[in-house]
């Protein structure tokens, strides 16, 4: 059995819910207010069963929507036609084309509607001459819209004549179309919340896409609270599932009926994020409900920055549209814009939106959703204008290939892309595949999580580095390399950790750095003293040599560098000799010739001295066994000031283990 949902449209009073009742025998008109007036104020529900053209039995299960016709209520009759797959536009015979009659035309075409059928009603009530001018007028209505040649057919829904007709029209429209497959992940937007005594919250709505069995855990969203799916129901049945194109009541755990309402929406946890910034497409109508002449506020241009009704699913909340591309949108044109709303939405790229003015209410506009959008965009940015033109225009791969080179921090997952752009997962993989083999894309790793990088973007990066160690080098020419973590910053803070790696990892790869010590070079980079250079550095050593567990303050350590062409005093004087002197400093410890004991001090020793150190201590261990800073200042002929901290450093290294005021030698420990 196939699935579809039918929805009604036209004006109040037109004769929808007798249309209804006489296909199914269902009266849609629940609420005590409806049957007192005579008139539908909410949405009704039927659903009706054909036989196949061509096979025996029953072959299409058919939900009805039945909206309310008076223009109070078209945010009601807004929430109805989500996920319709067929209008019927109902207009009565004695009336003809009413506002609401144009109004709603207007809506399913901008909701994406492809097919329906136009339905007139109460044909007892006029001659035939009548009849013949109301015909003419739907004929002028639908020019250049989705029902534009589609079946017109007369019935009389109290008698019965022309219902047989139009399930024929309807068998025929469902055989002409091509029901979609179950695919996509589940969304069902709610139009209806009410409590079943003995199971609970129950809510109804047409499955958008996908499917969804008992059991599973939803999303209710905007609020993301993960609920159960305790029973489901379609047309009164109790099924395991229900599927995309049926119309279907959900019984939920864990949450009470006062917490759901209209406008709420199930789907996968963690797929939709909830948002107050919509990037779309627009269409601004030629005109908005006042057939057959509009009237002048019907032809205004949209201004940015106004406030109107948005709806979305079965969703309405105030916003105002920010025009990206143009000073004013005119009637009848298009354009590309940003919606500031008043509250959160959901909504996938590619699903249909419309907009009505704040005051008079009037459908003014609608078109596609192209992204959720996590910050306010600038007007006239021709780069934001190029990637909403994509996402409006352009395939999957050109979608997702802009989404990498685009990505604030580079990198994204294939859950990533499938939440963001509203791909199927199964298309995301086969695109990631095919890319990554063409080389346009290539993946690291975050933990067990494989990202995604555009080859491009990594390839600039890769020359943005080489750039800035040259330009290092240039500025640095006594520094062996620059630490990764400052590179990082130099190459751009907003780069993630695992692609910073991949870019290091591919350039050490193909030989065009060097990596030692959590420090880079460029391949090939040497340190070439000059002879000035090298007589202060070996001044500095010789000053830390001859210091011992005594080590002089480095500054002092360079007493050559005043000499020649540095000033004359016993430090060094100016920014070029100090720059000189700390290039310098920075060379012996990156060479190892200094060993840093502790930084905030300034305390340095050689090399040579630290193992003569540690040959000591560990001979004092072994003999006494263990070692106090007293200890140590009298083994070494030193002053607290620096025993302190050489046993410190010691410890640190995991040469010594401190036990209590004693030193011990650590279980790593080798004596020379």
């Amino acid at each position: 059995m196939k699935r579809a949902v039918i929805g009604t449209a036209g004006h109040i009073d037109h004769g929808k819910t007798a249309l209804v009742k006489a296909l199914t025998g269902i009266d849609t008109d629940r609420l005590p207010e409806e049957k007192a007036r005579g008139i539908t104020i909410d949405l009704g529900f039927a659903y009706m069963d054909l036989e196949g053209a061509s096979t025996a039995g029953i072959k299409w299960r058919v939900g009805i929507v039945d909206v309310p016709g008076h223009e109070r209520f078209v945010k009601n009759m807004l929430a109805g036609a989500t996920g319709i797959d067929i209008a019927l536009l109902v207009v009565a015979a004695d009336d003809g084309v009413m506002p609401q009659t144009v109004e709603h035309l207007e809506i399913l075409g901008l909701l994406g509607l492809r097919h329906g059928a136009v339905v007139i009603t109460k044909k007892d009530l006029v001659d035939r001459e009548w009849l013949a001018l109301v015909k003419e007028d739907i004929k002028d209505l639908t020019k250049g819209t989705f029902l534009w040649g589609a079946p017109l057919i007369e019935v009389d829904s109290l008698k019965g004549e022309g219902i047989a007709e139009l399930k024929e029209v309807i068998r025929g429209l469902l055989e002409g179309t091509e029901e979609e497959a179950i695919q996509g992940l589940f969304r069902l937007p709610i139009d209806r919340a009410f409590t079943v005594q003995g199971f609970g919250c129950v809510v109804t709505g047409t499955v958008l896409s996908g499917q969804v069995k008992v059991g599973e855990e939803v999303e209710l969203l905007p609020v993301k609270e993960v609920v159960r799916v305790r029973g489901i129901e379609v047309h009164g049945e109790k099924i395991g599932s229900a599927v995309k194109g049926q119309r279907a009541a959900l019984n939920l755990g864990g949450i009470k009926t006062s917490e759901v309402r209209r406008g709420f929406e199930l789907s996968v946890p963690g797929y939709l994020s909830p948002t107050e910034l919509l990037d779309c497409h627009l269409h601004h109508l030629s005109s908005t409900g006042s057939p057959p002449q509009a009237d002048a506020a019907s032809h205004r241009p949209l201004r940015n920055g106004e406030r109107v009704r948005f709806h979305i699913a079965t969703t309405e909340v105030m916003g105002r549209v920010v025009l990206l591309d143009k000073e004013v949108l005119m009637p009848g044109e298009k354009g590309l814009v940003q919606f500031r709303l008043e509250g959160p939405v959901v909504a996938e790229r590619g699903e249909h939106y419309v907009i009505r003015s704040y005051s008079p209410c009037r459908t003014i506009g609608g078109g596609r959703v192209l992204r959720g959008c996590a910050s306010r965009l600038r007007r006239f940015q021709e780069d934001t204008l190029k990637e909403l033109q994509i996402l409006l225009e352009g395939d999957d791969r050109e979608v997702i290939g802009q989404a990498l080179r685009g990505s604030r921090n580079y990198l994204l997952s294939e859950e990533e892309l499938v939440k963001s752009l509203n791909i199927h997962p199964s298309r995301v993989r086969e695109i990631v595949e095919e890319l990554i083999a063409k080389g346009v894309l290539t993946t690291t790793r975050e933990d067990s999580k494989v990202l995604l990088v555009d080859r491009q973007r990594l390839e600039s990066l890769k020359i943005k580095m080489l750039k800035s160690l040259e330009d290092f080098h240039r500025t640095n020419p006594l520094r062996v390399g620059v630490e990764e973590s400052t590179l990082k910053v130099h190459l751009s803070r907003e780069i993630p950790p695992p692609l910073f790696s991949l870019v290091l990892a591919e350039l050490s790869r193909e030989g065009l750095i060097t990596i030692s010590d959590h420090k880079v070079s460029t391949s090939g980079f040497q340190v070439k003293l000059s002879q000035e250079d090298k007589k202060i550095a070996e001044e500095m050593e010789r000053a830390f040599l001859q210091g011992k567990f005594n080590p002089p303050a480095p500054e002092s350590a360079s007493g050559g560098l005043s000499q020649g062409s540095a000033s004359g005093g016993s430090r060094p004087q100016g920014p070029l000799q100090r720059k000189t002197y700390q290039d310098l400093l920075s060379l012996l410890l990156e060479q190892k010739t200094l060993i840093e004991i502790e930084k905030e001090k300034s305390l340095y020793i050689h090399a040579k001295v630290l193992e003569e150190l540690k040959g000591l201590v560990a001979g004092f261990v072994k003999e006494k066994g263990s070692i106090t800073v007293a200890d140590l200042r009298d083994l070494v002929n030193t002053s607290r000031k620096y025993a302190v901290p050489l046993l410190e450093y010691l410890d640190r290294i995991h040469f010594t283990r401190r036990e209590g005021d004693r030193r011990v030698l650590h279980d790593s420990a080798e004596s020379p």
